[in-house]
């Protein structure tokens, strides 16, 4: 009787062990740092909105909102900036511009990505300056310009923050608390 119960137990381990390594070589499979050649790894398929994001609900995507929440901010406070310490644009009605190598010094009290926040801003049509990125030297002179006035500006930029933030808080809120048992 006691042999029999021994064997149960053996041969359970065994079972337990042997699905421990099956799952363990499935996610070698998956996982790209465990091939020694490209040719190795199985070809993986995203759909085309899915390639380059996030897998939903993972912190990673938490990561990325919450980046793009403080990029946001940090455009909004660049865009205060310009309206605060510039002046009327001559050619644009009503909106402010400041030459760069005065918001350069104003705003390196304030963060150390101007050139970055500056590119950012531009990319989604909130200021404007010529050539492809600004110096500091050759273009203290160049202005950097805002492209609506400053409150439409601010009410779009909050307005992005705050869909990002409810984008944040339903995904949060839509998983439910796993309870570990052990």
């Amino acid at each position: 009787g006691t042999k029999c119960l021994q064997n149960s137990s053996v041969s359970s381990r065994v079972t337990l062990f042997n699905q421990h390594v099956e799952d363990h070589q499935n996610w070698m499979m998956i996982n790209p740092f465990a091939h020694y050649s490209v040719n190795e790894m199985p070809k993986r398929s995203f759909p085309l909105g899915e390639y380059g994001r996030a897998p939903p609900g993972s912190l990673s995507e938490q990561r990325c909102l919450e980046a793009n929440v403080r990029a946001l901010e940090e455009i909004l406070q660049l865009c205060d900036s310009i309206e605060k310490w510039g002046s009327d644009d001559p050619q644009g009605a009503g909106l402010k511009s400041l030459a760069f190598g005065p918001l350069f010094v104003l705003y390196n009290d304030i963060s150390d990505k101007l050139l970055a926040t500056l590119l950012s801003a531009r990319k989604y049509g909130y200021v404007e300056f010529t050539g492809e990125t600004l110096f500091q030297g050759r273009d203290e002179a160049a202005p950097v310009k805002l492209l609506r006035p400053f409150q439409q500006l601010k009410s779009e930029i909050l307005g992005k923050v705050e869909d990002l933030r409810c984008i944040f808080v339903e995904k949060t809120e839509e998983e439910p608390a796993i309870l570990r048992g052990d």
